[in-house]
């Protein structure tokens, strides 16, 4: 007889395998459909007969990479007009300007909120975390007039700009910040140290995690967002990748086998980032779960 403790592990081992196969299904699907033609992928999921003929309609009749080498070197219904080297480098330009910056920003902000005792800290702060709570899309209008007065429409400083102050990265520096003792930055004080050599060299160095935490969430907001980009871009040379795999559609008609494969494309970077950062990433869960108890 099976004991209550391994009864137990069974079923949550089974529950974590049904909740694994439904995750990754999808993934399965984008993979194997993005190395089928076109024409193969319109019929393959018509007149389905069960889950076991669905299954076998996943595996394409005949194998071809062309819908990825399409991407970079054209071919025939391709929208030569889609640059998407280009636009690879305009993701990763926006991306890594975005990390970079907001990592600084919200760092100092959090220091500045939680070290630095000045009149109405507090008050500005939650002023600022209330703010936030409404949709992102209710800024949209006075986003896009803003950067229009700038002259910042088909700029890269509009994708830039207006991500870098994050509320939310700033609250969760500002709590890890809180287990750090006060006591250091007295120490260091009474030792000659300014508040910017405490934020450099006692502060900096015990954030670490939560600030590649807030790197990876920064980046991956960046490279994945796709309405503002929509909004604020029109000039294709100035489009990002995610906003402009639209563009890489067929003129005449819609390619889907094309579109599947170039959307795991846009997945890579993100996926590679995640994976090398993955201990980190994991850590940041469990303080956004101890902000959050």
């Amino acid at each position: 007889m099976m004991s209550e403790k391994n009864r137990g592990k069974l079923i949550a081992f089974l529950f974590l395998l049904i909740l694994g196969i439904c995750w990754f299904e999808p993934i399965v699907w984008l993979i194997t459909n993005s190395f089928k033609f076109d024409a193969d992928f319109i019929t393959s999921f018509a007149n389905i007969q069960g889950p076991m003929d669905y299954l076998t309609r996943l595996i394409p009749r005949e194998w071809t990479g062309s819908n990825y080498t399409e991407l970079f070197f054209g071919g025939t219904n391709v929208n030569t007009n889609a640059n998407i080297g280009l636009m690879f480098q305009n993701s990763f330009i926006v991306s890594i300007t975005v990390t970079v910056c907001t990592v600084i920003i919200t760092s100092l902000s959090a220091f500045a909120y939680e070290r630095l005792n000045f009149k109405g800290g507090d008050k500005i702060f939650w002023t600022l975390m209330y703010m936030s709570m409404f949709p992102n899309v209710v800024a949209i209008l006075p986003q896009f007039r803003i950067a229009n007065a700038l002259g910042w429409v088909n700029n890269l400083n509009a994708l830039i700009w207006p991500m870098l102050a994050g509320t939310f990265n700033i609250f969760l520096i500002r709590n890890f910040m809180k287990s750090i003792p006060k006591a250091l930055d007295e120490a260091a004080t009474i030792d000659g140290a300014s508040s910017f050599q405490v934020y450099t060299k006692i502060i900096l160095p015990s954030i670490a995690p939560v600030m590649i935490v807030v790197g990876l969430f920064a980046f991956n907001g960046a490279w994945n967002d796709y309405l503002w980009p929509r909004i604020v871009m029109t000039d294709v040379n100035n489009q990002t990748l995610t906003a402009g795999l639209r563009l890489l559609m067929g003129q005449y008609e819609q390619r889907w086998a094309h579109m599947i494969a170039s959307c795991l494309v846009s997945m890579v970077p993100p996926f590679v980032l995640y994976l090398c950062a993955q201990k980190y990433f994991l850590q940041g869960i469990s303080v956004q779960a101890g902000v959050k108890g």
